[in-house]
């Protein structure tokens, strides 16, 4: 049976959560760091599934069965991400610094008074992507999320940042769908994930790094339904320089606002086919950033699914490439499958 993510019980008390946050406060990036190395190993040997999982997801990425360290540094680079947290939502002097690239087309629509849909995924830091909007003034963001996964680090960012409590909107109904729609109305900026599902949802597939993964046709859908641009973002952990934490937060234009009906099948195909193209860049670009940690391709054995790639006569790696894009970010191979 595929993997539920969305069961799986959140390691950790609220005791132990808030006092590692206390203590990461107080002790600061650098000390703290050193703590890391400890517990990431702890979580490292018992998470058997997730180093099984991160094994697929490497031999898919270039065809090689990863070596034990290379599985520990993934590891290690999401607990950093997680020990940032802290550090971005509590306006920390040890904070990461940020570099943005792409917003300008973001900034386009908000100048016309036109909100914009932020599509992500588990890549990067999610909390990395929300803290860098609140430094900028007047920018409303709210971002639609299974709040019920990570209660307890949901608890504890509200409590280091009480406005990130009416930042998080939940789908459970007609009334919320429509003040999302006013928000965006408003010039509002909404951000959701595009990359996991939920046990019994509708799904599509996309080839995604050689093989065939099932993606969630929610996002897909609701970014019809509110008939606003969609961007691609992340926030990809870059590490440290002269002794200063890096990310690195990305936009990049998916689809223009969703047609009428008749054309909107062929529109939510094209969105789920440029995602799912543009998550793979940015996971051979930054491997280390990608926080499924499961089996994402949910195949008996992926690895048989996930072809080595070729090489080229010099003997290096190469990576296949893909159909050319056109002017609205969509492949211009019509035969390739994505949502209807």
């Amino acid at each position: 049976m595929a993997q539920a993510w969305f069961e799986k019980r959140e390691r950790g008390s609220h005791w132990s959560l808030r006092t590692a946050r206390t203590l990461a406060l107080r002790l600061g990036r650098r000390t703290a760091r050193v703590w890391l190395m400890p517990v990431t190993a702890y979580f490292f040997c018992a998470s058997r599934e997730g180093r099984a999982g991160l094994r697929h997801y490497y031999q898919a990425l270039d065809g090689r069965r990863p070596t034990l360290a290379r599985l520990f540094r993934h590891f290690l680079t999401f607990a950093r991400t997680i020990l940032d947290r802290a550090y971005l939502l509590a306006r920390h002097r040890d904070a990461p610094h940020y570099e943005i690239r792409g917003f300008e087309a973001v900034t386009s629509c908000l100048d016309r008074g036109q909100g914009a849909i932020l599509l992500g995924a588990h890549l990067g830091s999610f909390e990395a992507a929300r803290a860098a909007a609140f430094l900028r003034p007047g920018l409303k963001v709210r971002v639609i999320m299974h709040t019920g996964v990570s209660r307890t680090l949901n608890e504890i960012v509200t409590a280091l940042r009480p406005e990130t409590r009416e930042s998080v909107v939940r789908l459970d109904g007609p009334a919320a769908l429509l003040g999302v729609r006013e928000f965006l109305g408003d010039g509002g900026l909404i951000g959701l994930m595009g990359d996991r599902t939920v046990e019994g949802e509708a799904t599509y597939p996309a080839e995604f790094l050689g093989a065939t993964a099932r993606f969630p046709m929610g996002p897909v859908r609701l970014a019809a339904a509110l008939r606003a641009p969609v961007f691609f973002f992340t926030a990809l952990y870059r590490g440290p320089v002269e002794g200063i934490c890096r990310y690195e937060l990305v936009f990049e234009p998916l689809c223009g606002p969703a047609p009428d009906a008749p054309a909107r099948a062929e529109w939510m195909r094209q969105l789920g086919e440029r995602y799912a193209q543009i998550l793979e860049k940015y996971c051979r670009l930054a491997p280390d950033n990608w926080f499924n940690f499961y089996d994402f391709w949910q195949t008996p054995d992926a690895r048989a699914s996930h072809p080595r790639p070729g090489r080229d006569p010099d003997g290096r790696e190469c990576v296949r490439h893909r159909p050319p894009l056109d002017g609205c970010g969509v492949a211009q191979d019509r035969g390739a499958r994505g949502p209807s």
